[in-house]
């Protein structure tokens, strides 16, 4: 089972998810079910596999946190699918607006479905890598991501810890260029399925290696330094779903030398409850306590 877990879980699930989420979409299954099978079946697996194969056996142990993760989750998925159509619709009055300047569509729409969607992960990728950099490069900015970094421990439903106003913030960046370049809503969907799929990996408390993958994916051991409570170490691998930006600009982060960090976090001074979470970054003079990492 370890050995399942550490090399073929991965990419195997990746694979299932991708394939198959082009077959239902082949065969006129709609996008929202498309995305939605593929979070349930993606959850149920990475649930299991953290009993089966955890990488930190403590971090399977509730850590007062279970309630408000709990509760970002349909936030989430409110936010994203209330910032979508307006997204959409802002993204094809740009796009159209330029494609008759220059004569000619900005989109290859003519391409097979899934060069368009390898594309689309490089463009909004691009994108994220940056609306996510500077969140940790500005104050203010990271005052909205600290609420993703104030948790104790990764496991699979923290991955959608995160403020509302980062959500629009990130969300819109990610979205936006793409509906201007003019990408098509099957393209959408399926980077619906890989979010979904690589995001609960990212936070996944499974024992998994990536290999040579680890200069594609920022997906387990990678995004643990993300989260570790030495800021030096969390200020690099950037990458939403993949780590081919931080390669580029020198952020890619994974040293040989040691494991990923067990401490986790920003410090005991943040706030545990959900409506304190979404107060802080409006409070946060009150909240920098001398343990909090800033």
């Amino acid at each position: 089972m370890r050995l399942v877990a550490n090399w073929l879980l991965f990419p195997a699930v990746l694979i299932a998810s991708i394939g198959g989420a082009v077959w239902a979409l082949e065969h006129g299954t709609p996008m929202s079910t498309v995305i939605t099978i593929t979070s349930i079946g993606c959850i149920a697996v990475v649930m299991l596999f953290e009993r089966l194969a955890p990488y930190r056996r403590e971090w399977n142990l509730a850590h007062g946190d279970l309630r408000v993760d709990a509760a970002y989750l349909p936030m989430t998925v409110g936010v994203n699918a209330a910032i979508e159509p307006a997204v959409t619709v802002i993204g094809v009055l740009i796009g159209s607006a330029l494609a008759g300047v220059l004569g000619m569509g900005l989109w290859p729409n003519h391409w097979p479905l899934l060069p368009q969607v390898l594309l689309a992960c490089v463009v909004a990728e691009f994108f994220d890598y940056w609306a996510h950099r500077v969140m940790h490069e500005s104050e203010w900015l990271w005052r909205l991501h600290a609420i993703h970094h104030s948790a104790p421990r990764l496991y699979w439903l923290n991955a959608t810890r995160a403020h509302p106003a980062e959500m629009l913030f990130r969300g819109t960046l990610g979205m936006l260029p793409l509906s201007i370049l003019g990408a098509g809503q099957p393209v959408f969907a399926m980077l619906g399925v890989v979010n979904v799929t690589v995001g609960l990996f990212q936070h996944a408390n499974i024992d998994f290696r990536l290999g040579p993958l680890s200069w594609i994916f920022s997906v387990g051991e990678l995004h643990r330094w993300h989260h570790s409570a030495v800021i030096d170490e969390a200020n690099r691998n950037y990458g939403n779903n993949f780590i081919f930006w931080d390669a580029v600009f020198g952020t890619r982060f994974l040293p040989a030398d040691r494991q990923c960090p067990a401490d986790l976090g920003i410090g005991r001074s943040f706030p545990t409850t959900l409506g304190a979470q979404l107060a802080a970054p409006f409070r946060w003079s009150r909240i920098a306590g001398s343990d909090l990492s800033v």
